[in-house]
C-alpha cells in the first residue's frame, strides 16, 4: 500500500474514532436521559422510598401537572419570560451587530469585552447584579436617587413581584447577547460590499438598505438566532437561580425551577419527568413553527 493510501486510511480511522466518541457521549448524556425521563413520567416514582418503582400509572403524572395550579402558573411565567427575553434579544442583537460591524478605533477590544459576560460564571454574575440592583444599598438606585427620583419611587428590581421577571429577562439578555451578536456580525460581513455601495449611489436611505439588502441576506441567520433564543429562554435555569432562586415568592418560578423543586425538594420524580417531557414538546413545537413559518415565507 502506498504512503498516500496509508495516510488516507489513518485519517479515516481518526474520523471514525471522533464520531464514535461523539456518539457515545450523545447516547449516554443526551439520548439515555431523554428516554429515561419519558419512561419515568409514566411510573409511580414520587418519593425516595419508591425511587426504583416500575409501577405503571399511565397518564396520572400528566394529569397532576395539568391540574396543579402552581405548575400551570410556572408554565405561564415561562411563556411570559420567553416572550420578554426573545424580544429583548432580537431587538438588540441586530443593532449591536451593525454597530460593531462599523470601522472605529478599538473595535477589537470592544468585541472582546462584549463577549466577556457570555463566558463568565453565572453565579458570580448573579451575586454582582444582586448587589448592583439592591433596592436600598445598590449603586443603581443610589444613582437614581442622586438624579432626583424620590426614594419612595425607586424600583425594587429583583425584589418586586411585578418587576422581578422582566429584570431577570433583561439580565439574561445581557449575559447571552454575545453569541447572537457575533453570529449576526459574521453574517453581516458576508454581504457583498458592492451592493451597499450601489445602494448608496442610488440614494437609498439607511432604512431602505436595511429592509431590502441587509435583512434578506441575514434572514437564514436571523431565523437560526431566533430559534436558539426561544429554546434558551424556555430552558433557563442558572440565571434565575443565581438572581432570585424563584423569588420573591414565586414571581420568577419558571418551569425549569419547578421541575427542580418537584424532583429534588418534593421528590415527585414522576411528576417532574412529566413536566420535563411537556416542556420538551413545547420547545419542539415552537421551534418547528418558527422554521415552518420561515419556509412558507421563503
Amino acid at each position: 500500500m502506498s504512503r498516500k493510501g496509508t495516510i488516507g486510511r489513518k485519517e479515516e480511522y481518526t474520523a471514525f474514532g471522533m464520531l464514535a466518541l461523539f456518539l457515545f457521549f450523545f447516547l449516554v448524556f443526551k439520548f439515555y436521559p431523554l428516554i429515561s425521563t419519558f419512561a419515568i413520567s409514566f411510573l409511580d416514582r414520587n418519593s425516595l422510598r419508591n425511587a426504583a418503582s416500575t409501577t405503571f400509572v399511565g397518564f396520572s403524572n400528566y394529569r397532576t401537572v395539568f391540574t396543579n395550579e402552581a405548575t400551570l402558573q410556572a408554565f405561564g411565567r415561562t411563556f411570559l419570560y420567553s416572550g420578554m427575553y426573545t424580544l429583548f434579544t432580537m431587538s438588540t442583537c441586530l443593532v449591536l451587530a451593525m454597530l460593531l460591524n462599523k470601522e472605529f478605533r478599538g473595535r477589537t477590544v470592544v468585541r472582546t469585552f462584549f463577549y466577556m459576560p457570555y463566558v463568565t460564571n453565572l453565579i458570580a454574575i448573579g451575586v454582582v447584579w444582586n448587589y448592583l440592583l439592591n433596592p436600598y444599598r445598590g449603586p443603581v438606585n443610589r444613582m437614581l436617587l442622586a438624579l432626583g427620583i424620590p426614594e419612595g419611587r425607586l424600583p425594587l428590581w429583583l425584589g418586586s413581584n411585578t418587576s422581578a421577571l422582566a429584570t431577570a429577562a433583561a439580565i439574561h439578555t445581557w449575559v447571552g447577547l454575545a453569541f447572537p451578536v457575533i453570529t449576526l456580525l459574521a453574517a453581516l460581513q458576508q454581504i457583498p460590499r458592492s451592493l451597499i455601495e450601489v445602494s448608496e449611489l442610488e440614494g437609498a436611505t439607511s432604512f431602505q438598505r436595511l429592509r431590502y439588502i441587509i435583512i434578506p441576506f441575514l434572514r437564514p441567520t436571523l431565523i437560526f438566532v431566533l430559534t436558539l433564543t426561544i429554546i434558551n429562554s424556555f430552558k433557563t435555569y442558572t440565571v434565575i437561580m443565581a438572581l432570585t432562586e424563584g423569588g420573591p415568592g414565586t414571581a420568577t418560578q419558571v418551569v425549569s425551577l419547578q421541575i427542580y423543586a418537584d424532583a429534588f425538594k418534593y421528590f415527585r420524580l414522576g411528576v417532574a419527568s412529566a413536566e420535563g417531557v411537556i416542556l420538551t414538546i413545547i420547545i419542539f413545537i415552537i421551534s418547528l413553527w418558527v422554521r415552518r413559518g420561515d419556509n412558507d415565507e421563503a
